[in-house]
């Protein structure tokens, strides 16, 4: 997926683009004298894979799956420290636990997109950024109204853009100093789907996905004359392979 935004969006051939890793282990492109900067940032969670990508800039994605819980006292508890007081007041501003949930995986998703846009790993103290929400409800459209501030400093050079999709939260992180506009992917299982410069989804087709790409390496048949005798349940070749010893 990464491999392919980066080959048509700066139009580099498939094979040619190489990517590594930077020390919190981020991906970058690498080994281009010919581009300058271009972020992209993917998060799995739940059903959805996100991939969001732009140039000249840095940005960050992140995907949470509202996800139900009986014990959702002791868990906010738990997580006290992680959100500021007026998020909490925010989270808990709802009668029922379906909503406090909703909010709470929300405004977890914005702090992930903006740490991984700084790309500095899981160090930083994500208790020190505080969203304000001016949209509290989020239907298919997106949500561009959300601000942020870090130990009370606006952060103006940042903005945020989020949907809410088959019960998962999406936030993309971005600097307000890139001069192009961002692409947003979002894949589920074989179904991918594109979010344009005007706010709306369009589904793309297997064939869509797999436009362009190609195989990096000849197929390597011995490998897959070892894998496909293997049962489905690795318990089971365990078992098998126990019995014949």
């Amino acid at each position: 997926m990464i491999r392919k935004v980066v080959s048509e969006y700066l139009n580099i051939p498939y094979k040619e683009v190489t990517l590594a890793r930077s020390e919190k282990g981020k991906p970058y492109l690498t080994g281009r004298t010919d581009v300058d900067h271009f972020s992209f940032n993917v998060s799995h969670q739940g059903d959805y894979a996100v991939l969001a990508a732009q140039a000249n800039c840095n940005l960050g994605a992140d995907v949470m799956k509202l996800e139900t819980r009986t014990d959702v006292a002791s868990f906010f508890q738990t997580m006290r420290r992680q959100f500021t007081a007026e998020e909490w007041q925010l989270i808990r501003s709802p009668t029922t636990d379906k909503e406090q949930l909703k909010l709470f995986f929300r405004l977890w998703c914005l702090k992930e997109s903006y740490v991984k846009a700084l790309g500095v790993g899981i160090g930083f103290e994500v208790g020190r950024l505080n969203f304000h929400l001016p949209s509290l409800n989020i239907d298919s459209s997106v949500i561009t109204d959300t601000t942020l501030k870090i130990d009370g400093t606006a952060m103006s050079d940042w903005s945020f853009e989020e949907h809410f999709l088959d019960n998962h939260s999406i936030a993309v992180a971005v600097n307000n100093t890139c001069k192009t506009p961002s692409e947003k992917l979002v894949n589920e299982d074989m179904n991918e789907e594109l979010l344009s410069t005007a706010g709306e989804f369009k589904v793309l087709d297997y064939k869509d996905i797999m436009k362009n790409v190609q195989p990096l390496s000849e197929p390597d048949m011995s490998f897959w004359e070892n894998f496909h005798p293997k049962a489905e349940d690795p318990s089971q070749w365990k078992s098998k392979q126990a019995q014949k010893s």
